[in-house]
């Protein structure tokens, strides 16, 4: 799934709101967090702030539900 889909369909499940920030109710789930971030902005000579939507561990069955995706199934010891 590319990112601009993956954005659209986080907003139709009401996960993200139309401006692409976390929606209220899915704060303190435990699932998604938010990541405030910041980058120097040369045209204004001062930083800009935003705002980036994280997944953490437990919310990736939960996300994958919810997108009605199957994980592949990984072999931890393979990885290592």
């Amino acid at each position: 799934m590319k990112p601009r889909a993956f954005r659209t369909r986080l907003r139709e499940l009401g996960i993200l709101t139309q401006s692409g920030e976390l929606a209220s109710k899915h704060r303190d789930q435990g699932y998604l967090y938010v990541d405030t971030r910041s980058r120097w902005n040369t045209n204004i000579n001062t930083f800009s702030h935003y705002a980036v939507v994280m997944v953490k561990e437990p919310g990736v069955p939960w996300l994958s539900k919810k997108l009605g995706i199957t994980p592949s199934p990984t072999h931890k010891d393979a990885a290592a």
